[in-house]
Parts: C-alpha cells; sequence; structure tokens
C-alpha cells in the first residue's frame, strides 16, 4: 500500500472543519469518513494525528448540538479529549484548537466560567500561527455566545459585529451570518430594546427562508417569539413560538426543549392551565431525552411558579443557574418570580427571589470588570 503525504490528508481535514463551521452535517461525515480511510496509509506525522483526534471531537460536538444523543457520551469523549493535553506537547494552531474545542464542550455543557478560561486561553493563541480570516470570525462568533450568555453585552455586541464583517465577505458563511444576528438581537433584548432586536431577527429570518435553512428559521421564529413575551404582546409571541416547535420538529432539533419551555411560560402567562399542564409534560419528557438540564431546571420554575406554588423547587432552579454561572437568568427569572409572588402577596418569597436577582446582577458587574483587566 503507497503511502499518502500528511499535507494531503491535512488538506482534507481541513475541508472536513470547514465543513463543520458552515454546518454541513452529510459533507462533514462523508469527509469524517474519507480522512479515516486514509490515516493509517499517512506518512508519520504527530501534528496531523493531534489534529485529527481534535477535529473528531469538534464533530461529536457538532453532533450533540444538532440531535437527541448522536454524540453518545459526550462527557467520556471529552475525557478522551483532555488525555490529548496530558499526552502530547500543543503549541500554536493545535493549543489554540484544544482550548477553542474545550471551550465549545463547556459551553454546550452550560458551564459558562469554564467556557470562557478555554476561550481567553485560545485567544491568547490565535496570532501564534498562520490564521485565516475566517478561522477568526468563527472565533469571535462562539465568544460573543459565551459573553451574550453572561450578560456581557458589550464584549458580545463586539465580537459579534467583527464576525459579521467577516463572514459576509465570504458567501459559503450565510448561516453564521444569520446567527450573528441572532447573538446581537438577544443583546438588544437584554438591553430591553426589544423592537431594535425584532428588526435584526426579522433580517435573519428572511434570510433563512432564503437558505432554506429550517433550523434557523425556527430560531428566527422562537427568538421573535421571546421578544413579543418581552413586549407583552403574547398571542404574537405563543404564535411564532408554536412555528418554531413545528419547524424544530422537522429536523429533530436538540432546541426543541428549548422553544417548548418559552411556549410554557408564555401560556402560564395567559392562564391557560390545561395547554400549560400539557406542555409543561411534553416539554420535561422531551428536556430529559435531549439531555437538556438547563430546560429541565426552568421547567421545575415553571411548576413551582405557575402550576403547584412549591418554593423548594424554585430554589432548586436557581441553584442550578448559580452552579453553572449562569448569572444573567438568576437576574431575569429573579425579577420575573418576584414581581408574579408579590402580585399574589407572597411578599417574604417575592423579596427572596429580588435578592436573588439583585445577587447576580453584582456578579454580572464583577464578572464585567474582570474581563476588562
Amino acid at each position: 500500500m503507497s503511502v499518502i503525504p500528511y499535507d494531503l490528508v491535512a488538506t482534507k481535514m481541513n475541508f472536513w472543519y470547514k465543513a463543520l463551521v458552515n454546518n454541513w452535517p452529510d459533507k462533514a461525515e462523508k469527509t469524517k469518513n474519507e480522512v479515516r480511510a486514509i490515516i493509517d496509509s499517512m506518512e508519520e506525522n504527530q501534528d496531523v494525528l493531534i489534529y485529527y483526534s481534535l477535529l473528531e471531537f469538534r464533530h461529536q460536538l457538532q453532533l450533540d448540538y444538532l440531535s437527541s444523543g448522536a454524540g453518545g457520551d459526550l462527557e467520556s469523549r471529552f475525557r478522551e479529549f483532555q488525555a490529548l493535553r496530558q499526552t502530547k506537547t500543543l503549541e500554536g494552531m493545535l493549543e489554540y484548537y484544544y482550548n477553542f474545542f474545550a471551550g465549545m464542550y463547556h459551553f454546550r455543557q452550560k458551564e459558562l466560567i469554564h467556557a470562557l478560561n478555554f476561550y481567553r486561553a485560545a485567544e491568547n493563541q490565535l496570532n501564534s500561527f498562520d490564521c485565516d480570516e475566517v478561522e477568526k470570525a468563527e472565533f469571535y462568533f462562539k465568544l460573543s455566545e459565551v459573553y451574550y450568555h453572561m450578560k456581557q453585552t458589550f464584549f458580545s455586541m463586539n465580537y459579534a459585529t467583527r464576525a459579521y464583517n467577516i463572514f459576509k465577505n465570504h458567501e459559503t458563511y450565510g448561516e453564521r451570518m444569520i446567527q450573528c444576528q441572532f447573538i446581537v438581537a438577544g443583546n438588544w433584548l437584554d438591553k430591553m430594546y426589544p423592537e431594535k432586536a425584532l428588526h435584526n431577527l426579522n433580517t435573519a429570518l428572511e434570510e433563512s427562508l432564503k437558505q432554506r435553512a429550517t433550523h434557523l428559521s425556527g430560531t428566527a421564529h422562537m427568538n421573535i417569539g421571546i421578544c413579543y413575551n418581552q413586549l407583552e404582546e403574547l398571542d404574537k409571541s405563543s404564535n411564532h413560538l408554536k412555528k418554531a416547535l413545528n419547524l424544530y420538529r422537522e429536523e429533530n432539533h436538540s432546541f426543541l426543549p428549548k422553544a417548548m419551555f418559552n411556549l410554557t411560560h408564555v401560556k402560564a402567562k395567559q392562564t391557560e392551565w390545561n395547554e400549560v399542564n400539557d406542555l409543561y409534560s411534553e416539554g420535561y419528557e422531551l428536556a430529559e431525552k435531549y439531555r437538556d438540564t438547563d430546560v429541565l431546571a426552568k421547567l421545575k420554575m415553571i411548576k413551582g411558579l405557575y402550576l403547584e406554588y412549591d418554593m423548594d423547587l424554585i430554589r432548586d432552579t436557581f441553584k442550578f443557574f448559580e452552579e453553572k454561572g449562569m448569572y444573567a437568568d438568576m437576574e431575569e427569572y429573579g425579577v420575573v418570580g418576584a414581581e408574579l409572588l408579590e402580585r399574589k402577596e407572597k411578599v417574604h418569597d417575592a423579596l427572596e427571589l429580588y435578592r436573588v436577582a439583585v445577587s447576580a446582577r453584582r456578579q454580572i458587574q464583577r464578572s464585567g470588570f474582570e474581563h476588562e483587566n
């Protein structure tokens, strides 16, 4: 059997990575299988073998993100992934990818502080090798995601805009441009400008329809529904969330539980209790199926606030938020819960949740100050 030059294998692996970034699952799977078929015949090169192992883990992250159970036991795979760092010396590009993909894993697990630490380590390596601008855009996009979830609005908007301005010059990255719009819109929502968020989201919806990207159309509808919820236009919110659910069901997408939670919350605000109970039950089942601990925790809060009035369930949710560093959710739902309990004249419990929200706000401000230094 002839020996295959390692640079040819590395080139094919670069296309594999490009397919993952562009969310081309069929092309990514096909290219991965092609690489697997020739990797044993490749001339010896440890760096290319490490790159292969890193991309395998990145591929599993993608599968786990897109559909339930497809990624297998991701935690055990991550332990194998960590062994690369313990057994190999990683420098430059390989050190960057290790930290970048580890950050993506922790973000997927809702461990935001760990994710940010790995991303910042990756950023330190970003200029240590010959890195093209699209790779930088992909990194900026991922960093904008974690800053958004930590409610660091300035950092998130800045990185999302930097990513968008690069992606728009490369026609194959249309999906990433749409996802950048989602991040910008989410930040406008955090700043209490839902009308500005709707502008970005309607643009994203139009683009997703042009590209026939069903899952992105679903996400656009879900986020538009969240905007209308903030505006207290609950009928419009419900309509868009139902459209999101239908689109996610078409692709068995992992965002199904998230859309279900948001619709359950809106219906609870509308006091449509029969539908709330049905949605809660289906949402809990879906969240367990997709192993979505975030949604499971939030559904506990819905049950404790609206269905049974159980402060222990509500406290469990906020304990989960705190353990995961999800201070933005602590603040948002702390205020939502406190206002609801106040209207129900549960003053002592309302005060407890207001205190939770204030504590979360302090954590957000503190982390923002730390990230500036």
